[in-house]
């Protein structure tokens, strides 16, 4: 039987086209005949949308001003779509008519899971496609979640957690995860990779992640890495699916 397989990722998708090979044109909201992606920038002083040192989730490397861009110009510039088009105005979080400045993390994360799966029980049909959710990939900011209150986040570890077990528990993002799955109808099945990448405290960029002794990235993997044990994982499931 040959299925379609969803995978729900934390990633950017990408496109390649090879030759001739054209992308159909996606025009419009709905069917309001407003294409929002023929336009132009415009200049808007009430720009930008939001203070980057009230923002937790900027990393270091895409933060221009605190990293000593001079120039402020080009954050006041907004897209304007041609015609009448309304063009919705970005508010950090927005729930129903509720627009909320900052909201707890994990509150917001188990929100917008809910969200996808009542998409998938409304949605998904079993009997032709199966759906896969990656765990959440861990950090490994702080050196007492593995027993080293004096580690300087991941710097210098070059040996994984020992024994099968990590010393902070389980994840609590993977926690939230785990309880929503739980509350799907439709079958999901959950690449439980949160708990054997988080013993691998070693596996980071640490300073080696931007040139070298320029950051510290703990968030991140190293390739060739754990990103290549998750996706040996799939690789086994879907064997025994279709076995």
């Amino acid at each position: 039987m040959e299925a379609t397989v969803i995978m729900l990722l934390v990633l950017s998708a990408v496109h390649h086209v090879d030759g001739d090979e054209q992308l159909p044109k996606v025009s419009g909201i709905a069917n309001s005949g407003c294409d929002v992606f023929e336009g132009s920038w415009v200049h808007d002083e009430s720009y930008p949308l939001y203070d980057t040192s009230q923002c937790p989730f900027i990393e270091k490397e895409f933060d221009c001003l605190k990293n000593g861009r001079p120039d402020r110009d080009y954050l006041k510039y907004r897209w304007q779509p041609t015609a009448d088009c309304t063009f919705p105005r970005w508010n950090f979080i927005q729930e129903g008519n509720n627009v909320y400045q900052d909201m707890d993390r994990l509150v917001a994360y188990e929100k917008a899971l809910n969200t996808w799966a009542k998409w998938v029980d409304t949605n998904v049909n079993p009997a032709k496609t199966m759906v896969f959710f990656q765990g959440v990939s861990p950090d490994h900011n702080n050196g007492s979640d593995w027993g080293e209150d004096k580690a300087r986040y991941c710097e210098g570890q070059k040996q994984p957690v020992s024994g099968p077990n990590y010393p902070a528990g389980p994840h609590p993002a993977e926690l939230v995860v785990e309880k929503v799955l739980r509350g799907i109808q439709k079958p999901v099945y959950l690449l439980n990779v949160t708990a054997l990448s988080q013993l691998r405290k070693d596996g980071h960029p640490s300073v080696y992640g931007h040139g070298g002794h320029n950051d510290m990235d703990c968030s991140h993997w190293c390739l060739p890495g754990v990103p290549d044990t998750w996706n040996q994982l799939l690789y086994a499931l879907l064997l025994q699916f279709y076995n």
